[in-house]
């Protein structure tokens, strides 16, 4: 028992000895004090101007180097070595927040394009103490409007139709968000309106790029659409409009408004041209007779009686100054008979060089063409006549196998008794050509005033709808005064038809087999095609009767006018004889006006 208490005496003064000499060998340490940024959960930031106060980062750093009492700074630099930080903000706590709409401004005040992807680098200081950086790549949006360069407040403009090509105004401007290698598509547009008017209703000019060039034509009719009173200097306000397409709604930013002075000139067409001086025969340097040409939707025409003269137009009878001469026509482009030359006579007005005698001429506003051809017998129109189809049509329908037509019974008239229903229908210029209707807005916006038995049919077409009583009626569609009327159907001829037989009739010959109608198409006139050869005919007044003939010398012992192409065949019964070029025409006896035409 002794011998096992003196061992375990000496087994704890071992382990003392031990303890001890470890004790003496062993060193602690304490970790070195830091002031640190903890890693960011997020390195990609992209900035949505829909939500601007949501928060856009959020830092965090631990400070073991200062109580914080001084408070921290935080520092923004786009390059990683700080050469010249931004303070950002402030916290007297270890973290730091911005909104979206903070931390936006702050980036594009560091060199940020908008919606480009740009490094920043973040650290925070505290007195001398500079902690560690962090980085994020942000995409921000565009804040800064468009900036008008040019033009300033101190434009004046006036527009000149003689110059409608030349250049009129060029509007310049810059983004300053966007820098020269932007990605994003900007979509600019720039808006005019009546000074003091409402944006809402400006008109818009889409443009490519940050410029806007208009001619005197093209931007006259800009500032005529924005509001601005023709031959009158007006005040007109323009801005842009930068549109960005988005996912998450269009982004619009707008500049401020810039005020200009703009004069623009006339595009209205006056109702009737007139023709003044010593070329125009019957005219003279008078306004006692003044030749009358009437406007036909886009043409001034008429027959006129031209001789080795000068003479001009005039849009106001009896203004002297509201002349146009020969370089006015040019300078806007229009192509001249070559039988019309510049008198040269120090009012450059028109000088006739051909062979004295009547003429049709037409000045085609549209065309831009001014032209001398044959006289015109009878009613003068743009066309021979108008065709009506549609389902309000009842002798007509969607089809062209029955169009209704509505003849030129006067100048720039068309006029006829036409059956309707209550549908829609359209008017057209040439049979059997869908391409050549004319629908319910074109007239109205033409400036006719159109009967109330009619109203825009709202089909996709906007073509007519007849909305009266159905029934016949006598409509008349004037391209001079501007009118579309209906009235009560009236008998418009003596016959329902003229009969056309006799060798010179294609298709009849001397035979009541197959005699050629000419229908009753407006009030005393006959008119229908026919094919014509060289030989004789006669008009008949009942079918298959020989004793209601009419020929020639009848006629004309009536005083009708007949076309040259006609002449008495002297054959024993005066019959006619056509002495043209064997063909279809176009036959119209009006015994109204009492001419017989052929064309």
């Amino acid at each position: 028992m002794k011998i096992y208490k003196i061992s375990a005496l000496i087994l704890s003064l071992f382990f003392v000895f031990v303890a001890c000499e470890t004790e003496e060998s062993l060193e602690i340490t304490t970790p070195k004090a830091t002031f640190r940024l903890l890693d960011p959960a997020i390195s990609n930031i992209n900035l949505n101007y829909n939500f601007p106060d949501n928060e856009a980062f959020s830092i965090v750093w631990n400070d073991q180097l200062t109580d914080g009492s001084g408070g921290y700074m935080v520092e923004l630099s786009p390059d990683p070595l700080f050469e010249s930080p931004m303070v950002i903000g402030t916290s007297t706590t270890d973290r730091f927040s911005m909104t979206v709409a903070e931390f936006n401004n702050t980036v594009l005040n560091a060199g940020a394009d908008a919606f480009e992807p740009f490094a920043v680098f973040m650290r925070v200081t505290s007195g001398s103490e500079i902690s560690n950086s962090v980085s994020f790549s942000v995409s921000s949006y565009s804040e800064a409007p468009p900036m008008i360069l040019t033009p300033d407040s101190t434009f004046e403009l006036i527009l000149l139709e003689t110059t409608p090509n030349d250049e009129a105004i060029n509007i310049t401007w810059e983004d300053p968000d966007f820098g020269d290698n932007s990605s994003v598509d900007v979509v600019y547009e720039v808006q005019f309106v009546e000074n003091g008017g409402d944006f809402a209703s400006a008109v818009s000019e889409s443009v490519e790029g940050t410029s806007y060039s208009k001619t005197h034509e093209e931007f006259n009719e800009v500032v005529l659409n924005a509001g601005l009173a023709a031959e009158e200097a007006g005040a007109l306000d323009f801005r842009i409009k930068a549109t960005i397409e988005m996912e998450g709604g269009n982004m619009e930013r707008f500049s401020q408004a810039t005020t200009i002075t703009v004069t623009p000139y006339s595009v209205e067409l006056a109702p009737v041209l007139y023709v003044v001086g010593a070329g125009a025969a019957d005219a003279g340097w008078s306004w006692d007779t003044p030749i009358e040409l009437p406007l036909q939707g886009t043409k001034y025409s008429g027959n006129i009686n031209l001789v080795n003269d000068a003479f001009r137009f005039f849009e106001i009878n009896g203004d002297w100054g509201s002349g146009l001469n020969y370089p006015y026509y040019q300078s806007v482009g229009y192509t001249i008979d070559s039988n019309l030359v510049n008198a040269m006579d120090g009012d450059s007005n028109f000088q006739f060089v051909g062979t004295p005698g009547e003429y049709f001429i037409e000045v085609d506003t549209d065309a831009k063409t001014i032209t001398l051809g044959p006289p015109v017998v009878g009613p003068n129109c743009n066309f021979d006549q108008l065709w009506l189809v549609g389902a309000a049509i009842v002798d007509a329908g969607w089809s062209w196998d029955t169009p209704v037509a509505l003849p030129c019974t006067g100048n720039g008239t068309y006029s006829g008794n036409v059956e309707f229903t209550n549908d829609a229908f359209r008017f057209f210029s040439v049979n059997n050509d869908w391409g050549s209707g004319t629908n319910y807005p074109t007239y109205e916006g033409n400036g006719y005033t159109i009967d109330s038995n009619f109203v825009n049919a709202m089909d996709g077409d906007s073509n007519f709808q007849f909305v009266g009583t159905p029934g016949t009626y006598f409509l008349t569609v004037d391209d001079i005064a501007k009118t579309i009327t209906l009235g009560p159907e009236q008998l418009q001829c003596e016959y329902e038809q003229l009969w056309l037989v006799g060798a010179g009739v294609v298709d009849a010959g001397w035979s009541w087999d197959t005699p050629v109608a000419l229908p009753c198409t407006g009030a005393g006139v006959y008119s229908g095609d026919v094919a014509l050869t060289n030989d004789a005919f006669r008009f008949f007044t009942i079918n298959s009767d020989w004793a209601s003939g009419i020929n020639y010398p009848t006629y004309e012992g009536n005083g009708y006018t007949i076309d040259s192409d006609l002449t008495n065949a002297m054959d024993g019964d005066s019959n006619f004889f056509f002495n043209g070029t064997p063909g279809t025409y176009t036959v119209t006896v009006d015994t109204g006006n009492l001419t017989i035409t052929v064309e």
